[in-house]
């Protein structure tokens, strides 16, 4: 009679198991509610730090822009470098012993920095010397590009054609001598000056 109510005893225990295993359950419940918070809280971190990236690439591109001469105005600084280049260089290569302060004084107009200083400080004696050469030149720029520009200076090289009259010989024809230069141009006060020339060696090689 008695192993009836063992059995009964007994077949409680599957209950309180099962009720015991339902804690498990609400356990995982309340543990998977810190991983959401904690995904919930990188979320937000990330969206943080995506709308930073984004107002950080924006502002860069607004101080680029401002900072960067537009193409069409780029464009235009070519297009005044090389057609002041062209005049200066034919300037500098130009010169009457007739008049060699007038020589000078139009290489000193097209000329900035170094360039400029040299013609400043040519000596007597210098000036003396252009005068007893009794030279005539004359200049002509018969090819040229800009081969590198920013918003405020130039690089140029060109091909000039230069015909020289010697007076001491009037006579003697001197026929035109092709030579090629690389110019540095600096804006000063929003025109281009000349303030490096140099004649590049010809190879006939």
């Amino acid at each position: 009679m008695t192993a009836p109510d063992e059995d009964r005893e007994d077949s409680t225990a599957p209950v309180a198991s099962a009720a015991d295993s339902a804690s498990p359950v609400s356990s995982s419940k309340d543990s998977g509610a810190e991983p959401l918070a904690g995904k919930a809280f990188w979320f937000q971190v990330g969206a943080l730090l995506l709308a930073t990236v984004v107002l950080g690439t924006g502002l860069f591109a607004w101080w680029h822009s401002s900072n960067e001469e537009p193409a069409s105005t780029l464009g235009d600084s070519r297009d005044a470098a090389l057609i002041a280049a062209k005049h200066d260089i034919e300037v500098m290569n130009t010169l009457d012993y007739r008049d060699i302060d007038g020589s000078i004084a139009a290489w000193q107009e097209v000329t900035t920095g170094l360039l400029y200083d040299q013609t400043v400080n040519l000596t007597d004696e210098q000036r003396q010397l252009l005068k007893e050469q009794k030279a005539i030149s004359t200049a002509k720029v018969v090819d040229a590009a800009v081969v590198d520009i920013t918003p405020t200076t130039a690089t140029v090289i060109a091909s000039l054609e230069l015909t020289v009259i010697d007076d001491k010989d009037p006579d003697a024809q001197t026929p035109p001598k092709r030579n090629r230069y690389t110019a540095d141009l600096a804006k000063v006060d929003g025109e281009w000056k000349l303030e490096n020339l140099q004649q590049v060696a010809v190879d006939l090689s």
